[in-house]
């Protein structure tokens, strides 16, 4: 069954219209495409929890998954994911546990790409590894803006001045006071 949803030629044309994978030669592609795992997940599938260790990310080829944070009792739903979109991509870059529950809400065709197989991308195939990051670093940019965007919105909301949604920078506060006291010498 793998075979028959791991189709090479379709993946060598889908997969660069995916960000993780823009811009990359087709050498390199096909050494990720022999790499990827396949999982077919039926709605109400748990592809991974908030709070487990993690080894892969997951592309969605078809279906839909939510992403949602579980705080306490209460899971919030953060985003629906669909074809040509991916999750679980921190656990490639750090050893944290993973930050999120994903939950397939629709039948899905997901393919997967380990850490250890990044790994031997890098071994094998530098170029395509710089891409594959650069293209991961550039996505993980993109969502960080737009959380910002949805901090200052929420931070608007709230209309205090004094009050923040983050935490203050414990070191550099700490760096900051240093700096005041040298240059009062």
């Amino acid at each position: 069954m793998a075979s028959e949803v791991k189709n090479v030629d379709e993946l060598l044309k889908w997969l660069p219209s995916i960000a993780l994978f823009g811009g990359m030669e087709e050498p390199s592609l096909r050494r990720i495409i022999a790499m990827l795992g396949v999982l077919e997940a039926k709605s109400g599938d748990e592809i991974c929890k908030q709070g487990d260790s993690g080894r892969s990310m997951y592309i969605v080829r078809t279906g839909e998954v939510m992403v949602a944070r579980d705080e306490g009792s209460r899971r919030i739903k953060m985003v629906r994911l669909g074809a040509g979109e991916f999750f679980g991509e921190m656990t490639l870059i750090d050893v944290q546990k993973r930050s999120a529950t994903v939950v397939v809400q629709k039948p899905s065709l997901l393919y997967s790409l380990g850490n250890r197989d990044l790994y031997r991308l890098y071994t094998e195939d530098v170029p395509g590894y710089v891409m594959v990051l650069q293209n991961l670093c550039r996505e993980l940019s993109r969502r960080l803006r737009v959380t910002n965007a949805r901090i200052s919105s929420l931070a608007q909301e709230i209309a205090d001045d004094e009050a923040t949604l983050i935490r203050p920078s414990v070191k550099r506060s700490k760096e900051v006071s240093k700096e005041v006291k040298d240059d009062s010498k």
